[in-house]
């Protein structure tokens, strides 16, 4: 019988993942390790653990303390990513706190919308430096060449390629990271 196995997936809705790792649990598969693509698994009995994501609002677990608090509620740090924490805690002991609470729900969505607002903003300074500097140095301060015409093909396809990535993929996420907020603010009021 195998003890481990792992699995190929990339999610956008950490709902929709936390429900996946806790569907994976019940079917005796509990989670342990990603790098946000790659999921890993060591066998269990089935649904005897369940799982919830956080966000961490700094770089960095947010310290001993967070930690010691959530081991205090029975939860049990399994690993970061990025931003994302995934806590564990045994089936028996109940759900976390956040699952049927709308305001803890916000609160995720809300990390997520950060989270995704600071990427997008990132890789749009990124392609504005990428354009501003290539392109004048490539078409303006260096002799007309090969190599001035290779810097402004790549300023401009950075730029196109950054502003590409934001519209196909960061932008429906930050859309449907807003909606979901709303959703949730409405229930609240």
């Amino acid at each position: 019988m195998k003890t481990k196995k792992f699995a190929l997936r990339w999610f956008v809705d950490f709902d929709k993942e936390e429900k996946w790792l806790n569907d994976m649990s019940k079917a005796g598969w509990c989670f342990w390790h990603t790098n946000g693509v790659i999921y890993r698994f060591k066998a269990c009995a089935p649904g005897e653990e369940i799982f919830q994501i956080d966000f961490d609002e700094k770089k960095g677990l947010s310290g001993e303390d967070y930690v010691a608090f959530r081991n205090t509620c029975g939860d049990k740090f399994v690993h970061q990513w990025k931003s994302k924490i995934y806590w564990k805690r045994a089936a028996s002991s109940g759900p976390f706190e956040g699952e049927g609470n709308v305001a803890a729900k916000l609160r995720l969505t809300n990390k997520a919308y950060n989270y995704h607002i600071k990427n997008l903003m990132g890789l749009s300074l990124i392609a504005a430096i990428a354009f501003l500097i290539c392109v004048p140095v490539g078409k303006y301060m260096l002799p007309s060449g090969a190599f001035s015409n290779w810097l402004v093909d790549v300023g401009v396809g950075l730029t196109a390629g950054i502003l590409f990535t934001e519209i196909v993929i960061l932008l429906p996420i930050v859309k449907k990271l807003k909606k979901k907020m709303n959703m949730l603010i409405s229930q609240l009021f």
